[in-house]
């Protein structure tokens, strides 16, 4: 099929780099769900936000978007 295909990840960035807490926000549940195993897959650590040297948590809000032709 044609068209565009559009999802939001957001999920949370811990302290010691790992992500927890991934949801999709989306209208293709397929796409959703492929979106949310990618990024669960991802094997190496993020880095973590630093405020005054400490490292805290934060939320990360992913944007995908597909184009089919």
């Amino acid at each position: 099929d044609e068209g565009t295909v559009k999802t939001e990840v957001t999920f949370v960035v811990e302290r010691d780099g790992s992500i927890t807490d991934a949801k999709e926000n989306g209208y293709n549940k397929d796409f959703n769900a492929e979106a949310i195993r990618t990024v669960k897959s991802i094997k190496n650590k993020w880095a973590p936000a630093k405020i005054n040297g400490q490292s805290v948590r934060y939320r990360y809000r992913m944007p995908l978007t597909m184009q089919f032709e």
